[in-house]
């Protein structure tokens, strides 16, 4: 099964291993195995797009994929290979079939805006089918998805989902597999997982990872979610 080919490196970092090397919002990677074929980005926030994290897992010919707003900053990737993928948008990379499935909050109060273009990816591995959904509600264009393993934010604290919230667009997905992922100790607290694996049908194997990154999100994020835009923002102005 795929998701035994699956780790939970931190907080929203995904690696998967299918004969190609695959990670998901690289963060708090750790070493530098310079191993990735394809780097997917699901939106610019510090906590997924890591410029820093993304340079400790790229080789030579690996495919960075994300919002077309990413492109601009693609020289920021150690001259990695961009592909801008617009929400709803499919196609092929590194053998892979892969579909950007919209990623954003319904709640006003929440700060991943639907018209900013951010994504969570479905990825067909070997007639199994894998979606992260990035920083989202359950919107319908994630409840409309089908999938094998399902990996979704749980931690809420008015950034994503709460256990609550996450555990309905689970048992609305109906997954084989459901990974609770984005929780910390500031983030929905440690016992965000096992709120929502209660929350979950039986039937659906709720699949705990021992991979939390417990951090001070809360207080940090604001400021540096900004200045990382507001640099987007400036390099763009001036290109």
């Amino acid at each position: 099964m795929i998701e035994d080919n699956i780790k939970v490196v931190k907080h929203s970092c995904v690696r998967i291993d299918c004969g190609k090397t695959i990670y998901i919002d690289p963060f708090m990677v750790g070493d530098a195995p310079h191993d990735a074929d394809l780097i997917l980005v699901t939106h610019p926030h510090f906590d997924h797009f890591s410029v820093k994290d993304i340079r400790k897992v790229a080789k030579q010919g690996t495919i960075v994929a994300g919002p077309p707003l990413l492109r601009r900053a693609k020289s920021l990737m150690t001259g990695c290979t961009f592909v801008p993928l617009s929400q709803g948008q499919k196609t092929e990379l590194c053998g892979i079939s892969v579909e950007a499935v919209p990623a954003y909050n319904i709640k006003p109060t929440r700060p991943h805006k639907r018209f900013l273009n951010w994504s969570g990816y479905l990825l067909d591995i070997g007639g199994e089918r894998v979606y992260i959904t990035g920083d989202t509600d359950a919107t319908p264009e994630s409840r409309a998805v089908k999938c094998d393993v399902l990996m979704l934010p749980v931690g809420g604290s008015n950034y994503t989902m709460n256990a609550a919230e996450a555990a309905e667009l689970a048992n609305a997905i109906r997954p084989r597999t459901v990974i609770p992922i984005h929780y910390g100790a500031l983030l929905g607290g440690r016992e965000a997982a096992e709120r929502f694996k209660a929350l979950v049908d039986k039937d659906i194997r709720t699949d705990i990872r021992n991979t939390v990154y417990s951090n001070a999100m809360i207080y940090a994020y604001t400021i540096a979610a900004a200045a990382i835009l507001l640099l987007l923002a400036i390099y763009t102005a001036c290109l």
